[in-house]
């Protein structure tokens, strides 16, 4: 299948690995901060293709991992609520929270419903019902444009019982409190369908401000593409950090 098969070609892995291996000029430290890399890194074992001096580690890519009790608390809070009815991704619906769950509640009476986008919930809130429809906008920069068409919508409709309770979050400041906790790194694998949002120039200041390798990589379900990309990005990352040592 054109575009999959030349993907799979043990001969350009093998290659590439090598090319790493070669790079590699003393031992180094990568981390990726996308859900959908750390996924191919481990589902095609590209940690047992690295020389022992090259290490990955993952960061945070998962939004709905790194959501705190509170916002689970506070949905749940009004979930409790008669006149309302909570809308969320069906990630976020097991999630625990300090002392229950969205699931637990659902169980429980609540009127939780999971939805594949905020339009979806807003059909609900357009449904006629005289409950207060709750949004629950989870994610990093990718899904808050998706949060925002559907906020649009329904203002320019007039919808007045659709609420959005945000938990969105951006990547950069997360990269960078990683980085000042003092964390051992040489470098990121970026999210390149976070940069499609944002740009390249988010990421910028990881080499400006603090001189560490910084490529970006394509996030997609076609998971080996994605490793053959992946392995490029290492091979960019170790020429880019070669050549600044150089410089220095």
């Amino acid at each position: 299948m054109k575009h999959v098969d030349e993907y799979r070609n043990k001969a350009l892995i093998e290659k590439l690995a090598a090319l790493i291996k070669r790079a590699a000029s003393r031992s180094y430290i990568f981390m990726e901060v996308c859900g959908g890399h750390t996924a191919a890194i481990h589902r095609f074992g590209i940690p047992s293709l690295l020389p022992d001096n090259v290490r990955l580690l993952s960061g945070p890519g998962c939004p709905v991992c790194v959501t705190n009790n509170s916002f689970i608390d506070k949905a749940i809070a009004y979930s409790k609520m008669e006149d309302v009815i909570i809308t969320t991704f069906g990630d976020l619906i097991r999630i625990p929270g300090s002392s229950s769950s969205l699931e637990k509640e659902k169980a429980r009476g609540a009127d939780i419903r999971i939805v594949f986008s905020g339009l979806e919930a807003l059909e609900i809130a357009k449904s006629g019902s005289d409950k207060k429809v709750i949004f629950l906008g989870i994610g990093f920069e990718t899904t808050a444009p998706g949060t925002a068409v559907t906020i649009k919508e329904a203002a320019d409709v007039g919808i007045e019982n659709f609420y959005v309770l945000s938990a969105h979050k951006v990547m950069p400041p997360a990269m960078e409190t990683i980085i000042k906790e003092g964390i051992a790194l040489d470098g990121f694998i970026c999210p390149g369908h976070v940069a499609a949002i944002t740009g390249s120039s988010a990421f910028s200041f990881i080499a400006d401000k603090y001189r560490l390798g910084c490529v970006i990589t394509l996030n997609q379900w076609i998971f080996f593409r994605q490793f053959t990309c992946l392995l490029t990005r290492l091979i960019m990352t170790l020429q880019v950090l070669r050549y600044n040592t150089r410089e220095q």
